[in-house]
């Protein structure tokens, strides 16, 4: 094969596009189009990922690819000069794949003509680059498969339209083909047609792995291959077009080749060739801390799953047992053997089978292994599922349970394709508590502790108990106090505190535990008040909490707290519509919106976290010599915008000049969340020791001076809002969630689990923008490279025209 002859063939194909207006208002609509969609709902939506453009993109591509292949044979046909080529000292193949090759360099240039977006994501915020380079390296290589089969079907004609619609038709044939719901119809009528479809010629499933961050070699393989089979064909179709029986040789030589493209996918679709994780923080490899935790392991783990085999499973979670054993195989690699697992095949039929039996007296006992799971707590549970036009349900297992030593086994149930991402960090925490002597206590007080009616906060109260720790709620007194053993107190909403409660925090804090306390100065109602619609009244929260933590340095600002930086919540109204009541949407300055450009990184419990929604909460007053004094260490963890203020409190609704921006300005940046940590002093030192409650009230007896003993270093976290963990903001807001479990996990096992949790996909927030900014960043996306390749395409007209005067010009003189 003769480079310099592939070379030619690309300068004429490339030079036929950019000679001709038709180039440049490709490349002009193609960046409208696909940039044009994007930035509608970016600003919207809030977030610096490409994911809504590399969705949209595989379906532009449909129709824009066709536009570049359906000339390049077509046209030669239609002009009779494919012939003429054919007669160049060029092999067919060279022909073929000078012209593709011209094709992809033009598609490549219209798909860095987007470069518009990820730069406004990158001015926007923090993106991860690893994942737009994966997200365009998958729309390279779907383009080369479309380009590919373009090119095979316009040598097949001369008519560019057909050329183009059978083009298009295919294409999006073949990229149907991969997609689930397809998949599950067909598998419902024919059992195993939509998945084989689906893994061995479909596309859409090799670029979720792109578009993830993840470029695996088999997905690599499996566009190099499709791609090379239409090139092939398209060469065949070439050299044998004059030979006897041309047309059953070619179409024989169509369905050979198909078929081994099958095959060869069939092959390697089990097959661990490797993969990239180009991900900012390697989200989809074992992290270090997993490495550790498992080295350090005195014995083996031993995990066993427990599945539905794969043609018992609905279509949509078919590839799970692949997810899953995968994951473990990565584990145990990096373990060295130390985590160690086994597949075991079970049907929720043969489960129902022995209860049945059980319930006919008489009947004889059976024992499966289902039965035997069943009393562990392993379960079925239904999944979605499509039979032959209808909705249904099937029953399925997925579940592992994870031994070490003799301790109690401990089990992961429900395990779904959404579950996979957080599979290590699900697994590592549990074993990290298997290998302790006994589960880490922890006790939440709460200023509603002991009324269910009125506690806000027992979806904490799940959170702790499903990631496996001892929860106790206590009230702090007598009969409900601190457990010795107790390793993390969690304290969200105080209220009031009488003296003996605030002893027993400091004498926890002294003794080396670790505690949150998350509280606020002020709690809000909305009224509707007549001729001025809805209002909003503070009302003053109790903070004796202060009473102690402030002679370690912190406290909770007894001022409203309000920053430009805020969120819209809906409030019910008295309206309703039928027996639904109507809302009304709600955007005031206490509803603060913590970007995640104010978290301290550095900080392990702020590490990866999605932004926070700080409701209400209040800013903190950090003394520094009080802290420098008591030799303690303070981290500063997240703050308020620069363009946040401080109100006083007024009795009656928030007016104007609370809710505004101070024309003399503010100060901002204020502290609301804060680390300190190091040997606690004993605030109560050289004091009677406060009594219980109930002991006030009795005959005063002889002064008790209690000296503490057991001094530890502790560590203590204020948080100017109890309410940002509430249940409603604490369920619907990913960041609060992955903050307070931070903390917990922090606290009571360390740091290394937190790394492991931060292996999430990240919601990354934009930064607060102005309306300027957001119009300028749409021009740079949607317009600047436009308005280039109008100049561009204007100086090169005029650049040919002079060439073609200057042409005219020399033959009319020489004649």
């Amino acid at each position: 094969m003769n480079i310099k002859n592939i070379i030619t063939i690309l300068k004429r194909e490339l030079g036929g596009y950019f000679n001709s207006a038709v180039a440049y208002v490709y490349l002009i609509a193609f960046i409208a189009i696909n940039n044009g969609l994007f930035m509608t709902q970016f600003f919207l939506i809030g977030r610096v990922d490409m994911d809504p453009f590399f969705n949209t993109l595989p379906f532009v591509l449909l129709l824009f690819i066709p536009v570049i292949t359906m000339r390049l044979w077509a046209e030669d046909k239609k002009e009779n000069t494919f012939e003429l080529l054919l007669t160049f000292p060029m092999k067919p193949a060279e022909l073929v794949l000078g012209k593709f090759l011209a094709s992809l360099v033009f598609y490549i240039i219209s798909l860095a003509s987007t470069f518009g977006v990820p730069l406004v994501l990158f001015l926007c915020g923090s993106p991860d680059a690893g994942r737009i380079i994966s997200g365009y390296s998958g729309a390279l290589m779907l383009g080369a498969l479309f380009m590919s089969i373009g090119i095979f079907i316009s040598g097949l004609t001369k008519e560019q339209i057909i050329a183009f619609v059978l083009t298009t038709l295919s294409c999006f044939f073949i990229l149907l083909l991969g997609m689930d719901f397809l998949a599950a119809f067909l598998d419902s009528w024919i059992w195993g047609l939509g998945s084989f479809m689906k893994n061995y010629i479909g596309a859409t499933g090799h670029l979720a792995s792109f578009n993830r961050g993840i470029i695996d070699i088999k997905d690599l393989l499996y566009f190099a291959v499709m791609s090379f089979i239409f090139l092939l064909l398209n060469g065949f179709s070439f050299e044998g077009r004059l030979r006897p029986r041309a047309k059953f040789v070619f179409g024989s030589a169509v369905a050979v080749c198909l078929a081994g493209a099958i095959l060869f996918n069939w092959l390697i679709k089990d097959l661990s060739l490797g993969r990239f994780d180009i991900t900012e923080n390697k989200i989809y490899t074992v992290s270090g801390a997993s490495r550790r935790i498992l080295a350090n392991l005195k014995a083996p783990v031993v995990l066993k799953v427990y599945i539905t085999p794969v043609e018992k499973m609905p279509t949509s979670i078919k590839s799970l047992e692949q997810e899953i054993t995968g994951k473990l195989d990565e584990l145990r690699i990096a373990s060295k053997n130390k985590l160690n697992f086994k597949v075991f095949h079970i049907e929720a039929a043969k489960l129902i089978e022995a209860n049945q039996r059980q319930n006919i007296q008489g009947a004889p006992v059976v024992n499966s292994l289902e039965k035997s799971l069943q009393e562990k707590g392993i379960v079925p549970f239904q999944v979605e599922s499509i039979d032959k036009d209808a909705l249904g349900v099937r029953l399925v297992y997925s579940a592992i349970s994870i031994n070490y030593l003799d301790k109690n086994e401990e089990i992961l149930q429900r395990l779904l394709p959404q579950n996979i991402p957080d599979l290590e960090y699900m697994l590592l925490s549990r074993i990290v508590k298997l290998t302790l002597e006994k589960k880490p206590k922890i006790a939440l007080f709460s200023l509603f502790s002991q009324d269910q009616n009125k506690d806000e906060y027992q979806s904490l109260s799940s959170l702790i108990i499903n990631n496996g720790y001892d929860l106790q709620r206590v009230t702090l007194t007598k009969e409900s106090a601190i457990a010795e053993d107790t390793v993390t107190l969690l304290i969200m909403n105080p209220g009031v505190l009488n003296d003996r409660q605030l002893y027993e925090i400091n004498k926890f804090l002294y003794q080396g535990g670790s505690a949150l306390i998350a509280a606020q100065g002020f709690d809000y109602s909305f009224q509707m008040i007549p001729t001025q619609g809805l209002g909003v009244t503070p009302v003053k929260l109790n903070l004796d909490i202060n009473k102690l933590i402030r002679k370690w340095g912190a406290s909770i600002n007894d001022n409203m707290l309000m920053d430009e930086d805020n969120q819209v919540i809906s409030v019910s109204s008295d309206q309703s519509i039928g027996p639904f009541a109507l809302s009304i949407p709600v955007r005031l300055p206490n509803q603060i919106f913590v970007r995640q450009q104010l978290f301290d990184h550095q900080a392990a419990v702020m590490n990866r976290l999605n932004a926070l929604f700080y409701f209400w909460g209040s800013s903190l007053d950090v003394a520094d010599p009080i802290i420098n004094q008591c030799n303690l260490k303070k981290t500063l963890l997240f703050t308020s915008s620069p363009r946040s203020w401080q109100a006083p409190f007024q009795e009656g609704p928030l007016k104007g000049a609370s809710l505004e921006y101070p024309k003399a300005g503010s100060a901002g940046r204020f502290p609301l969340g804060l680390v300190l940590q190091g040997q606690f002093s004993d605030t109560f030192q050289d004091t009677r020791i406060p009594g219980w409650e109930q002991e006030i009230k009795e005959p005063a007896g002889k002064d008790k001076v209690e000296v503490l003993n057991s001094p530890k270093p502790g560590k203590l976290i204020v948080i100017g809002c109890s309410k940002m963990f509430n249940d409603q903001l604490v369920t619907h807001n990913l960041g609060n969630l992955g903050l307070f479990a931070n903390i917990v996990d922090s606290f009571a096992l360390g740091d290394d689990l937190i790394q492991i949790r931060s292996k999430s996909i990240l919601n990354r927030d934009i930064k607060k923008l102005t309306d300027s900014q957001i119009v300028w960043y749409r021009f740079i996306a949607v317009i600047s490279i436009s308005l280039i390749w109008a100049v561009y395409a204007y100086i090169r007209l005029l650049l040919r025209r002079k060439e073609k005067r200057s042409y005219l010009a020399a033959r009319g003189s020489n004649g």
